[in-house]
């Protein structure tokens, strides 16, 4: 077992997370508001007695729960600060959460350990621990994330899964059956802005007509929602392209205003004639990158995106050019109001763990759903129907602004 990085105390974070508990092998309270800045600092040998009180405190009535006396409750503590990575979490100068971990070799991250006191209970104590062994993770070069919990606290196992972990396997038998756990590190997270669609752009002769543009958007001008669609909720879709889905909303919810947007000409002009056609009163496009119109549009004024098989640019020198990045995210915080949701679909597994990365860390998304199932209101879109031919399973990934 190894640190991860120097004894040495850190930058307060200044997170205020909505977590719904610390999950992990200690005990998970229900979610309350934050209410103040959160510190995280690595524990000192002069720290033993507080670590072990946390430990202690959040792991009361647990035997109860499991039928054992819970683990970490036998941890060396001073063991543990000298040869692992001991985070202690404090509110207003009060600690009052214990992280553990170590290097298990591989590129491999354990996490022993993730205790709150019940006083800190459902504050983001726990979320932002994790995001700190994540980060430092990250920066130490590991590949990978693991940790096991019981399974008899399921809140535990649904706070992983937001933070973006997979159940790896079970173990153990019964009562002492543990779910183990863990989460792909996709390298750095993306955070530098990146414009412009680099060449995707695909011209195939056609000629602009009077249908697209009596539909398109003038970003020249201010946003004016009301004006194109009245009190209608706006909902924006990225990269329609053969426009199956949109089409589909723009039949059987004309009570939403729906705003498509597509680089490739051959689908943005179909689609445009088949709006015109069919005299869809609800719907307006843009053929070009879609951060320009979240650019454009005004704060927390889109109910839904739906980001649906975007081009995962598959080499790394490339994934840069990803719609999905911190930058992306911030771009749809923004623009998504709270509660609002942005649903993400890809058939490509490494983009999907590149997506469950960067939502665990961003501070104005929590990930409600990953299935392999669509959602319930979903018509199928051509990429989808080549996935299968192809012998791929989607994910259905539901993010949720907070």
């Amino acid at each position: 077992m190894s640190r991860l990085f120097a004894a040495t105390p850190d930058m307060a974070l200044g997170l205020a997370d909505h977590a719904r508990g610390p999950g992990g092998p200690a005990a998970s309270p229900d979610a309350r508001p934050p209410s103040a800045d959160i510190d995280i600092r690595t524990a000192e040998p002069s720290d033993r007695a507080t670590v072990r009180a946390i430990i202690v405190d959040a792991f009361e009535g647990r035997e109860a729960v499991i039928g054992r006396p819970p683990e970490p409750l036998s941890l060396d503590v001073a063991d543990a600060i000298a040869t692992r990575t001991v985070l202690i979490a404090s509110i207003g100068g009060e600690p009052g959460g214990v992280l553990v971990a170590h290097a298990e070799g591989d590129g491999v991250i354990d996490v022993e350990v993730v205790a709150v006191a019940k006083a800190f209970s459902g504050r983001g104590v726990g979320q932002a621990m994790m995001r700190r062994i994540e980060r430092h993770a990250r920066r130490s070069g590991a590949r990978m994330l693991t940790l096991y919990t019981t399974a008899r606290v399921p809140r535990n196992h649904e706070f992983y899964r937001q933070l973006g972990f997979r159940e790896a396997r079970r173990s153990g038998m019964s009562t002492f059956e543990r779910i183990h756990f863990e989460k792909t590190l996709i390298g750095r997270v993306q955070k530098a802005p990146v414009e412009g669609l680099y060449g995707r752009r695909r011209v195939h002769g056609h000629k602009v007509d009077a249908a697209y543009d009596s539909l398109a958007l003038d970003l020249a001008r201010p946003a004016d929602l009301a004006a194109l669609f009245g009190d209608r909720p706006v909902r924006l879709e990225v990269g329609f392209g053969g426009g199956e889905h949109l089409l589909h909303h723009a039949r059987t919810t004309p009570g939403i205003g729906l705003i498509g947007v597509e680089p490739f000409e051959t689908g943005m002009m179909r689609t445009a004639a088949a709006i015109q056609a069919e005299g869809l009163a609800n719907v307006r496009l843009y053929m070009g990158d879609a951060r320009q119109v979240l650019d454009w549009l005004p704060d927390a004024s889109l109910d839904r995106v739906d980001v649906l098989y975007p081009d995962p640019w598959h080499k790394q020198r490339h994934w840069k050019r990803r719609f999905i990045s911190a930058d992306g995210l911030d771009r749809l915080a923004r623009t998504v109001r709270s509660g609002g949701v942005v649903r993400f679909a890809s058939d490509i597994p490494h983009y999907v763990d590149w997506t469950r990365a960067h939502v665990a860390t961003h501070p104005e998304f929590t990930l409600e759903a990953d299935l392999a199932e669509p959602w319930q209101d979903w018509p199928g879109t051509r990429y989808e129907a080549k996935a299968y031919r192809e012998g791929r399973v989607p994910r259905y990934l539901t993010l949720v602004r907070r």
